[in-house]
């Protein structure tokens, strides 16, 4: 961690991860407090907004990765890049769950 990309991607992850977290938990909160309808906005902009720090680590990371190291062999990445996409893409799910119309289908329940 002696470049200053390592250390940006390393914050933007934590901070999307941080950001994972706190929505989590007032989607949990909201749950049990049982004012759901009140939390789906808030929930939704935290959600959208760690999907950007993340792919914006998740493009960083690469580009510059590839540009510091002498690729005289082939290079592939590690899983937990892999795994990095895949939290991405099901938050970007989860921020369009929230977003869809919740007054149709809480009559239901």
């Amino acid at each position: 961690m002696d470049r200053n990309w390592q250390i940006a991607t390393l914050a933007l992850l934590l901070g999307g991860a941080a950001i994972i977290l706190i929505a989590f938990l007032v989607g949990l909160i909201s749950i049990c407090v049982g004012s759901r309808r009140r939390f789906y906005r808030p929930v939704a902009v935290m959600l959208f907004a760690a999907v950007v720090l993340q792919v914006c680590s998740l493009v960083l990371y690469p580009i510059k990765f590839i540009e510091t190291v002498s690729l005289k062999i082939y290079h592939e990445f590690n899983w937990g890049y892999g795994l990095a996409w895949g939290a991405t893409i099901f938050s970007f799910g989860g921020a369009i769950l929230y977003c869809l119309n919740p007054k149709n289908y809480e009559d239901y329940y």
